[in-house]
């Protein structure tokens, strides 16, 4: 069934005009779809000058395409989990090889999800929740295989799993962005560079908001006395297969990346490197 919607999504895209550039096509949707399922919460004026900005680029009949590629990708995610976006970016041949983008086929992902992540669910039968650092999330593939795992496990990610999601480039982080939120994972999604820190975008999926999950993590994060011997969990062991720009793959590896709270009480937290 997922195909089915795959491939109603490319028949849809490829509506455009020839006088667009597909790739442009492509990142002005993901951006309108983003900024859409951000102001449904947050009602901000500056997002929908930006939104009102792509529309001006395009003709009314090509502006109407648009909610229609949104609802293939709503129920492409409803009929099965999976990284429908970095799959439809790499069937369209949207990918850069000059900065590495090219993203974790789904069903990798999902194997390397069952076998680093699964003993770590464990923690959630003493803790109420376990919180995730993805620093190259490209379009968000392993967050969401851990999701999946989750569920598979018999937990709800929507109020037992926090992310936080990071990718240099702005297209990659709003394809995250969108597909967390589609599939109800709270999480907080940073468009900047994990090495220098720098930012310029951070949005949060509408699940964080209706699960009060700023109060959750304030709860846990912000105790006067922490137990010192607890310790991040991390997993250090999966495999990346899309680069960072020009990034040796030796310090994609390394704790750096990890920018979450270690001193969470209750909670239990790892990374994906």
């Amino acid at each position: 069934m997922i195909n089915n919607h795959k491939a109603e999504f490319n028949k849809i895209f490829n509506q455009f005009s020839h006088r667009h550039n597909r790739y442009d096509v492509f990142r002005d949707f993901i951006m309108m779809a983003g900024f859409s399922i951000q102001n449904s919460v947050l009602k901000c004026e500056s997002i929908e000058a930006e939104y009102m900005d792509i529309v001006k680029r395009y003709k009314k009949e090509e502006v109407n395409l648009f909610p229609k590629l949104l609802a293939e990708l709503t129920l492409g995610l409803e009929a099965e989990m999976g990284d429908f976006l970095g799959d439809i970016f790499m069937s369209l041949d949207l990918g850069e090889s000059r900065m590495g983008q090219f993203f974790t086929p789904y069903h990798l992902a999902k194997l390397m999800s069952d076998l680093c992540v699964g003993d770590k669910l464990s923690a959630l039968s003493g803790k109420p929740f376990i919180t995730l650092s993805e620093p190259a999330c490209g379009a968000g593939g392993m967050i969401v295989a851990v999701a999946q795992s989750m569920l598979e496990a018999g937990f709800n990610p929507s109020e037992q799993l926090w992310v936080e999601a990071r990718d240099l480039d702005p297209v990659a982080a709003m394809m995250c962005y969108c597909q967390l939120s589609l599939l109800g994972v709270p999480a907080r999604v940073i468009t900047g560079n994990t090495l220098t820190l720098e930012q310029s975008r951070v949005f949060y999926t509408p699940t964080h908001y209706l699960n009060n999950w700023s109060y959750k993590l304030n709860k846990y994060w912000n105790k006067d006395v922490v137990e010192q011997k607890e310790e991040e969990i991390v997993i250090n062991t999966i495999p990346k297969i899309r680069s960072i720009d020009t990034i040796p793959a030796q310090e994609v590896f390394t704790k750096t990346f990890v920018h979450l709270e270690s001193n969470v009480e209750k909670g239990e937290n790892f990374s994906l490197f």
